[in-house]
């Protein structure tokens, strides 16, 4: 990914900006109006950051200002950082601004306090589809692979064993299978095309708040999809579920003990959404039970995974785990960050699109 770093000098003038002003670069004058001043907690894509020192008096966060932002941002550029209830009062209670608006990259905010945000009246901004695809082809990618076993194959290989096609693998096909989709947004209609058309598949869709399923049977005119009232019955008829939906109070440990209990056994589970849906300790238990097949996993309560917050799950030649690179093409993140810019120009100018809260 090509990241650059701040580019702004000893003298603050950058591209016809000085000290947050716009400046007649012909003849030296300042305009009478100050660009917003900008904080980026992460790191900017190249053509972003080009793009938001146009716009606002940017601070990066290597910059001298950088840990500042809680005093000084009236907008915040938010990539994979944080952002407590405790920053956002900080943020709007002190002497010298407001912090007005918050910009962020992906889909997901639930890295950001949006209940205090919207107590404080800041409005919270995503880049909703911009990354659908990409997550998309993941976790259709994770589900071929894990039907064919080939994650404990090849690490298998790697450790120097004997590994032959006599082994008795138990690999599975997938055509003809039943996908289940629990959220029927754009990444969740996405996978269930792709699935649908390379394999000839039924869906079985979960979405509570999707009240019309015109879109998907425009999307797939060709398959079979049926949309259930209660995630359990989803449950009980998928060969693979695929999750796709935010981390909120009513989709924490959605899938946790019971539910694995009614799957099927060669169920395979794929998560590319957020940590917290599946209840990671039930899982485990679920895979040495055998019961379930396989799990994908981009997404987990502790990131990055690793061997010493997940032992249990590391264990198990079934699961495959990755650390959250659902949108990690440098495409998709190009683009995603530039929608992240350009929803905060969009903001302090008066248009707020893509509105969280």
């Amino acid at each position: 990914m090509a990241i650059s770093p701040s580019t702004k000098g000893q003298n603050g003038i950058l591209n016809g900006v000085a000290n947050g002003h716009h400046i007649n670069v012909t003849n030296g004058t300042s305009e009478t109006h100050a660009k917003p001043r900008v904080f980026a907690l992460d790191p900017l894509h190249s053509e972003a950051l080009t793009l938001a020192e146009k716009h606002f008096d940017l601070v990066l966060p290597g910059d001298e200002e950088g840990d500042q932002w809680r005093e000084k941002a009236q907008g915040l550029l938010v990539r994979g950082s944080y952002v407590t209830a405790e920053d956002l009062e900080r943020a709007t209670s002190m002497k010298g601004g407001k912090l007005r608006y918050i910009s962020k990259q992906g889909t997901g905010v639930d890295k950001i306090d949006i209940a205090n945000a919207k107590k404080l009246g800041i409005p919270v901004m995503n880049t909703p589809g911009v990354n659908a695809q990409a997550v998309a082809e993941l976790a259709f990618g994770m589900m071929i692979s894990l039907a064919r076993q080939t994650p404990s194959i090849d690490c298998r290989i790697r450790k120097g064993a004997s590994v032959t096609k006599l082994d008795g693998w138990k690999g599975q096909m997938l055509y003809g299978k039943t996908l289940g989709v629990i959220g029927g947004g754009n990444i969740g209609l996405l996978v269930a095309k792709m699935f649908a058309g390379a394999f000839s598949g039924k869906i079985v869709l979960y979405d509570p708040y999707l009240k019309s399923l015109d879109t998907w049977h425009s999307a797939i005119p060709t398959a079979s999809i049926h949309k259930v009232s209660e995630i359990n019955e989803l449950l009980t008829a998928s060969d693979i579920v695929t999750i796709h939906v935010p981390l909120t109070p009513s989709t924490e440990n959605l899938i946790s003990a019971p539910q694995f209990k009614i799957m099927k056994p060669t169920a395979i589970l794929i998560n590319t959404a957020r940590g917290g849906i599946i209840n990671e300790e039930d899982l485990a238990q679920a895979l040495l039970n055998e019961e379930i097949f396989a799990a994908g996993l981009d997404a987990f309560t502790a990131e990055p995974p690793s061997l010493a917050r997940y032992p249990d799950l590391c264990a198990s030649e079934r699961v495959l785990m990755l650390p959250h690179i659902g949108a990690a093409c440098e495409s998709v993140q190009q683009a995603t960050c530039l929608a992240m810019v350009q929803n905060l120009i969009n903001a302090f100018e008066g248009k707020v699109e893509n509105r969280v809260c």
